[in-house]
């Protein structure tokens, strides 16, 4: 993907269009209508109203319940809302007469892979406790989970995607490289991306995760403050072309290819498919 297609934010590192893709017959992905992101939960002022040119029409958000109420997202208010530009964290300034909320609507479509939770994840890393290649193992096996165990929310997230009035939308989860990664994946498999281009998309994530987050240096931090080795952890952080295709793989195994995953695996019917690639291919 083109690194043009990056939306810079203050606020999130990891969003971008997932427009411009090339499919194995001749089309293209629409351009601005499909984006994946990071958490929202820190944009700025500026930031929203970058979101307000975008036109969003929904935001699908795939983090856990914990997740969204610890961190929850920061959206362009309604035309009867007011900013405070001069307010460094972008907060909105209530005024409860003409207040309005967000006019993009938020589709919650929960993914949890407990084995990876947060809290239990931090305490190993704190404690030394991580074996060696641990993590490692569980960003593949996490991956194969993602494939054969959340059918269900992934049917859920194409079926909505695919309705032309939830366009522009925008996917997103914590780091905007997990969830969000094999979501898109998933979308652009069933448009008729190759799946070379797919992996290449779900890669980039590093670049954006690593440009601006520094990633070398919080290596060097962990090395530093706590007891397990900096390269236990660096799986955590970045993703792999050998995560996806382990999804991949569990596919194939099970069900043969993507288009037998699509119908049987996801239940989705030929018109549902048909209406996704009338709505974001060109």
């Amino acid at each position: 993907m083109p690194t043009s297609n990056h939306v810079y934010l203050d606020g999130a590192r990891n969003f971008r269009s997932v427009g411009g893709y090339a499919t194995a017959d001749g089309q293209q992905v629409k351009a601005d209508m499909l984006y994946r992101s990071d958490d929202l939960s820190r944009l700025s002022w500026d930031d929203l109203e970058r979101l307000s040119e975008l036109g969003l029409a929904r935001v699908y958000d795939l983090r856990w319940d914990e997740e969204r109420v610890n961190r929850p997202n920061r959206l362009p208010p309604g035309e009867d809302s007011y900013f405070d530009p001069g307010n460094e964290t972008g907060h909105e300034v209530e005024f409860p007469e003409t207040e309005s909320p967000s006019p993009i609507e938020v589709i919650e479509i929960p993914i949890y892979y407990e084995p990876l939770d947060r809290g239990v994840t931090r305490r190993k890393i704190v404690s030394g406790k991580v074996e060696t290649g641990e993590f490692q193992r569980l960003m593949i096996e996490e991956n194969r989970a993602f494939a054969l165990d959340y059918r269900e929310q992934w049917a859920e997230l194409l079926r909505r995607v695919a309705e032309p009035e939830s366009l522009p939308a925008l996917i997103h989860c914590a780091e905007g490289k997990d969830r969000t990664g094999f979501a898109t994946a998933l979308i652009l498999l069933a448009l008729g991306v190759p799946r070379e281009t797919v992996i290449e998309d779900y890669i980039l994530s590093n670049e954006f995760l690593e440009r601006r987050a520094n990633l070398l240096s919080r290596l060097a931090w962990i090395g530093s403050w706590f007891r397990t080795r900096p390269e236990e952890v660096r799986p955590l952080l970045e993703v792999r072309r050998e995560y996806l295709e382990a999804g991949f793989e569990e596919i194939d195994r099970v069900y043969g290819g993507i288009d037998a995953y699509l119908r049987d695996g996801l239940g989705l019917k030929e018109a549902t498919l048909a209406r996704l690639r009338d709505t974001l291919l060109e």
